[in-house]
């Protein structure tokens, strides 16, 4: 039998049209030329409908890639996400010998539903983290928001005077790209920046505090006394304290505070921002910042403390409400890194 799928030759094909013109049957014919009844029949069909053996003209040209080696271009990307289109084109060229290109392998990847897209930035998770972090999902999942609304959630964050550290893009013609509305503006040292403790609930922003230097855990102490009691203190006696496992956060000196002073602190599974709203709060504050259009540290603080108490409350609201699926969505990555 001839090899599926291979193309039969000219005078391959008009050797079954002779023997039926000869009053052969295809069955017969299929025997004595070692083929099979249904290449047989689409042979002599194609002759009677346009009486010719010659294929009818194909769309474009053949594709470069038989879908064998387009298997093996997926079992390659899926094997190793960060593989370049030229690795792939160079491993292919080794394996099968056909030189390929990298925008073949991108378009081939592209048909199979892969594309080349920014990773997520998000915390390293060893088996030990994800497994604190399914545990804090099971003990969680059965709290109502009633419990939510009573946790005042905190942490630390830096604020740039000039934006962001983060990837920034531009919509831009060619030859655009230095123009002043299509360049990011850099300034030597960075320009200067801010840190700040600050602390939130359901019912709104509590205490924003400035960090001076570099903290410690008597800084964070007195941050503590100062800022986050009297916060604290505005969510009743069923109030509950959230801070991450920061070094300072876990000192002997800060635990000895947090039990003098009789604060329920929840228990915290290490490299888990995603479960902690005030990360998106911290966000949606320093975009409102970069609007303002600030030229130096003073003006920064100002406008940071301003806008800061200019949070809707509905905003703080909303994020908290987020807590149960947030837990649901650890639950159901088994620990792993959710999309919050």
């Amino acid at each position: 039998m001839a090899p599926h799928g291979k193309e039969l030759s000219e005078d391959l094909k008009k050797r079954i049209v002779a023997l039926h013109k000869d009053g052969l049957g295809y069955k017969k014919i299929a025997k004595t030329l070692k083929l099979s009844c249904s290449t047989v029949a689409k042979t002599i069909q194609r002759f009677n409908w346009t009486g010719s053996t010659q294929n009818r003209p194909r769309h474009g040209r053949p594709k470069k890639l038989s879908a064998r080696a387009q298997r093996h271009i997926q079992r390659l990307s899926l094997g190793n996400r960060r593989m370049s289109a030229a690795s792939i084109a160079a491993e292919v060229e080794g394996v099968g010998g056909q030189p390929v290109s990298a925008q073949t392998i991108r378009r081939t990847l592209h048909q199979i539903g892969l594309h080349g897209c920014r990773p997520r930035r998000k915390p390293l998770l060893k088996m030990m983290h994800k497994k604190a972090r399914k545990q804090f999902a099971e003990d969680k999942q059965t709290k109502d928001m009633d419990y939510w609304n009573h946790v005042l959630w905190s942490d630390e964050t830096k604020i740039n005077l000039f934006g962001s550290d983060g990837v920034k893009r531009v919509w831009r013609q060619p030859g655009e790209e230095y123009k002043d509305k299509c360049v990011l503006p850099t300034v030597k040292h960075g320009g200067g920046s801010v840190m700040v403790w600050g602390c939130m609930s359901a019912a709104g922003t509590g205490e924003l505090q400035f960090i001076e230097g570099t903290m410690n855990a008597n800084m964070y102490c007195d941050i503590l006394k100062q800022s986050m009691i009297p916060s604290l203190r505005r969510l009743g006696r069923r109030a509950v304290f959230q801070h991450d496992n920061d070094p300072k956060h876990t000192s002997k000196t800060t635990t000895a505070l947090l039990k003098k002073l009789r604060v329920k602190v929840m228990d915290w599974p290490s490299m888990s921002p995603d479960l902690n709203p005030i990360e998106h709060l911290w966000g949606i504050l320093k975009r409102k910042i970069e609007e303002c259009k600030v030229s130096n540290i003073h003006q920064l603080r100002d406008v940071v403390m301003e806008e800061w108490k200019r949070t809707p409350v509905a905003t703080c609201e909303a994020l908290v409400n987020s807590m149960p699926k947030r837990v649901k969505a650890v639950l159901e990555n088994d620990g792993g890194h959710t999309k919050y």
